[in-house]
C-alpha cells in the first residue's frame, strides 16, 4: 500500500486530486481525516481539510487502440502510448458582469439577514463602481450597533464577498441601515461645527471621540476651508481620532 496526504474541501475531492495525478486503484483507497474541513461563515474563512490516502496502484492493461472523447477535444491512443489532440484546446474564459456582482451582494447581505433572524429588506444598485446596499424594516436598526460597528462589519464582510467572487473587481460596496449613513453624517457635522466654534474662541486644541475612517473623512471634509481651525488625525485604528487646532 502507498499513501499520499492531500489538502481538500471534502473527503470526494482528495481522492479525485488523488486518481488526477496517480494510477491508484480506486476500489483500494482508504481514507484518514487528520483535520476536518471548516465551511466558514457564508463562504469567509473556509479552510481545507487534511485526508491521508492509502491506495494500491492499478494494474496496467494492454492498450487498445480507441478514440475518447474529452469535452471538445478527440484523442487518439495506440499501443505505442503516443497521443494526438487533433482539435485546438478552447478555453473558457468567464465573464462577470455588473449585474453579477449585484447578485452576489444581494445574496450575500440576504443569507447574513436570514442567519440573524432579522426580516428586512435589500435593495441593490450600481452607481459609478459603488454598489449601494440598502436594508430597511423594522427589525433591521437591531444591525447598526454602538456608532455603526456592526454596520461597518456587514459592509467590510459584503466587500470580502465580492472581493472573493471576483478578484478583480474594482467596486467598492457601501451597506447603508434605515438611512442611518446620512443621519450619522448630519449628526458629526453638528458637532464638529461647535467643536470647532469652541476652539477658535478658546484656542485650544480639542480631540474628537475615537472615529472609523468613513467618520474621520466627514469631519475633514466639514472643516477644510475653516477661517480658524485646522484638523489632522492622530493614533492608531480603532483608536484614531481628528483633533482640531486653532490656525495661527
Amino acid at each position: 500500500m502507498e499513501s499520499k496526504v492531500f489538502y481538500a474541501k471534502s473527503s470526494e475531492e482528495a481522492v479525485e486530486q488523488l486518481l488526477k495525478s496517480t494510477k491508484a486503484d480506486k476500489d483500494s483507497i482508504k481514507i484518514t481525516v487528520l483535520e476536518k474541513p471548516s465551511k466558514g461563515f457564508l463562504g469567509i474563512g473556509a479552510k481545507s481539510g487534511v485526508f491521508s490516502l492509502e491506495y494500491e496502484v492499478a494494474k496496467e492493461t494492454e492498450p487498445a487502440k480507441e478514440e475518447i472523447l474529452v469535452e471538445d477535444e478527440v484523442l487518439k491512443t495506440d499501443p505505442s502510448g503516443q497521443d494526438k489532440v487533433e482539435n485546438k484546446e478552447i478555453q473558457d474564459k468567464v465573464n462577470i458582469t455588473d449585474e453579477d456582482e449585484i447578485r452576489i451582494a444581494r445574496e450575500f447581505v440576504v443569507e447574513l439577514l436570514k442567519n440573524a433572524d432579522v426580516e428586512a429588506e435589500v435593495d441593490v444598485v450600481l452607481e459609478d463602481n459603488l454598489i449601494k446596499v440598502k436594508i430597511s424594516g423594522d427589525d433591521a436598526s437591531c444591525l447598526i450597533g454602538r456608532r455603526g460597528d456592526t454596520l461597518d462589519a456587514i459592509q467590510f464582510l459584503t466587500g470580502l464577498a465580492l472581493n472573493k467572487f471576483n478578484k478583480d473587481s474594482h467596486t467598492r460596496v457601501f451597506v447603508d441601515i434605515e438611512n442611518y449613513r446620512s443621519k450619522r453624517e448630519e449628526s458629526l457635522k453638528r458637532y464638529c461645527y461647535k467643536a470647532a466654534r469652541e476652539v477658535a474662541k478658546t484656542r485650544r486644541t480639542k480631540k474628537l471621540d475615537f472615529m472609523n475612517p468613513y467618520e474621520r473623512r466627514i469631519i475633514h471634509s466639514a472643516l477644510q476651508n475653516d477661517r480658524f481651525v485646522i484638523t489632522y488625525s492622530e493614533g492608531t485604528d480603532p483608536y484614531r481620532r481628528v483633533v482640531i487646532e486653532y490656525k495661527r
